[in-house]
């Protein structure tokens, strides 16, 4: 039997988090109790990985500094030779960690996020006072050349905070910056998604956005890039480009392992199909489940079409809540 050949591995080591953001879509936070793979699992996760022709692993969370074992599993990777993000919300990083971490050979790049335009207004949407740790992690890295991607999730209220962020990053000569709207509230209760609706940017203000958004592009050339706001003319591009595909749009991603160990090829909570458990194998079978789901993805782009000829689309989020009801 063929298996699906793995490229790039995405991998969440813990949902747990020393942050609560009111949009997370992990709805995780420090308290937040969820079975996670041990030490050992994660390790041979990495060797399959490697062993099958692997080359890049991302390394997220949840936190990854809330588990205790995080630069024991970086020094496994490093030794595999793989090459890899490290992500964080940079909460804990103190100087002694990003020195550690800057010595890795494979770390390719840091990433990281910002959710407002100052520490004020970044606090209100995570937490915490991180904001001052991002951008003392960014020029730490910066002054070493290594890459920083900075996510900038931006709430309806804060839409126009973005120049004022981009200026402020397009400083840093190897930071790169990508903008994306709060469009959902994750897994958030019903009664937390109406307390919270303020934070979503809604399709009618897509445009707006979009509009702001390109402006900066051409500002800010080489620090900003593509978001997650598709349109329909966009959308239609992209499903020509891999529709004679065989493996349709999975050409485009790697695969998942969430921290119980689930092997998906998704990165959202809300699309709930698995293929297994990563740290019993990270073979995938090529076979009737393999191409059903393919053919949900194909569906699921059918909706999304229509609905772009309405307003523009959040597209990642809106397959994974298509194929969600479609199963």
């Amino acid at each position: 039997m063929d298996f699906y050949k793995l490229n790039s591995l995405y991998i969440e080591v813990t949902h747990a988090c020393n942050q609560h953001c009111r949009h997370c879509y992990l709805d995780g936070g420090i308290h937040r109790k969820n079975e996670e793979m041990s030490t050992g699992q994660i390790k041979s996760i990495f060797a399959e990985f490697k062993n099958q022709g692997g080359k890049y692993v991302v390394f997220t969370g949840g936190e990854p500094l809330m588990r205790s074992d995080m630069f024991e599993l970086l020094d496994c990777l490093d030794s595999l030779e793989l090459r890899f993000t490290f992500a964080s919300n940079s909460l804990g990083m103190n100087r002694e960690r990003l020195e550690k971490l800057a010595s890795y050979k494979g770390l390719a790049e840091y990433f990281t996020s910002i959710l407002g335009e100052n520490p004020e207004k970044h606090k209100a949407i995570c937490g915490k006072d991180s904001f001052d740790s991002v951008i003392n992690a960014v020029e730490f890295f910066d002054k070493k050349d290594i890459p920083s991607f900075v996510q900038v999730t931006l709430a309806n209220d804060y839409i126009d905070d973005m120049e004022t962020i981009l200026e402020k990053l397009s400083a840093f000569k190897n930071c790169s910056v990508k903008i994306t709207p709060i469009a959902s509230l994750g897994c958030k209760s019903a009664e937390e998604k109406e307390a919270d609706k303020n934070l979503i940017v809604p399709p009618e203000r897509f445009e707006y956005f979009h509009k702001k958004l390109d402006e900066l592009c051409k500002k800010y050339p080489n620090c900003v890039g593509d978001d997650n706001i598709y349109e329909h003319d966009k959308i239609v591009n992209m499903i020509n480009e891999y529709k004679e595909n065989p493996l349709y749009s999975l050409c485009w991603h790697s695969v998942c392992v969430r921290p119980n160990g689930d092997l998906s090829f998704s990165y959202n909570m809300n699309n709930p199909y698995v293929f297994g458990k990563a740290f019993e194998s990270l073979k995938i079978p090529m076979d009737e489940k393999f191409f059903g789901y393919i053919n949900l993805l194909k569906k699921a782009d059918e909706f999304i079409l229509e609905e772009s000829e309405k307003h523009a689309i959040e597209y990642d989020t809106a397959v994974d809540n298509y194929i969600s009801v479609l199963i």
